[in-house]
């Protein structure tokens, strides 16, 4: 089951409906957390407000997590891929670990999305903690070798 980060170093960004955006300084990425059915409209919504984050709290690593999404997104898939990705490469996101929804369909969605994206390493996975030790490998310093 999915669990928030210790609360006392996670430091709330954002929170709607269907995202919570939070830093987490031990691991230094931001994680989104995206709940119910996500439409096109709250795709968008959601992934500028991921963006508009990273403009004043720039971080090379997000955990999106997906576990508690129930239906995907059409018409939001091409968007995501081809512009929001590049649009977060541009403002240093260089890793991304995508907790796959246990919805077969949003699965497919993603992986779309990911066959379109490109500038930033993406990789997929079923847990939450195999999502955080990943994004624990990378650093900016490793980046550059």
């Amino acid at each position: 089951m999915f669990r928030m980060d210790d609360k006392s170093s996670a430091k709330e960004l954002f929170r709607s409906d269907f995202l919570t955006i939070t830093a987490q300084p031990d691991g230094d990425y931001l994680l989104a957390d995206w709940s119910g059915v996500l439409d096109a409209t709250k795709a968008r919504m959601g992934c500028t407000t991921v963006l508009e984050i990273l403009k004043t709290n720039p971080h090379s690593k997000i955990l999106n997590n997906n576990t508690r999404v129930t239906g995907h997104y059409p018409g939001a898939i091409d968007w995501v891929g081809t512009v929001w990705f590049p649009m977060m490469s541009s403002l240093g996101v260089k890793w991304f670990a995508w907790v796959y929804s246990p919805e077969f369909y949003t699965q497919l969605g993603t992986d779309e999305v990911i066959r379109l994206s490109s500038q930033v390493k993406i990789c997929t996975f079923y847990d939450i903690e195999d999502a955080k030790q990943w994004l624990a490998t990378y650093s900016v310093k490793n980046a550059l070798k």
